[in-house]
């Protein structure tokens, strides 16, 4: 029997004043964010991936997402492609390149 994927969760904090200056290069006014989105990150891959953890913050451009990656000593702010998996209706909300786990394999909620 295939176990169900489910998202790693992870929580992050990276610095504030890194987060707001990312964020601005989405558009996005921090001043109309939700106090918790400017404190915490949350990994949305496969609970099993390897490597960094990763937390999606926005959209860049049609092709270029802004994410933030992480492990136990620091966080890395990385422009990345969006995932192009092909699929028959559903749409992959990951980078492209992630590890093994599409989103719409997930069977929890993310950040559940």
């Amino acid at each position: 029997m295939v176990r169900p994927m489910r998202h790693c969760n992870k929580p992050g904090r990276p610095p504030r004043d890194m987060l707001v200056r990312q964020l601005k290069a989405t558009g996005e006014d921090h001043a109309e964010l939700p106090p918790h989105e400017l404190m915490h990150v949350t990994c949305e891959l496969e609970a099993a991936h390897d490597g960094p953890h990763a937390d999606h913050l926005g959209e860049i451009d049609r092709g270029t997402q802004l994410w933030v990656e992480w492990d136990e000593t620091r966080y890395v702010f990385v422009r990345l492609a969006p995932c192009e998996a092909p699929t028959a209706g559903d749409v992959c909300t990951l980078f492209a390149g992630h590890d093994p786990g599409h989103s719409w394999e997930m069977r929890d909620l993310l950040h559940g």
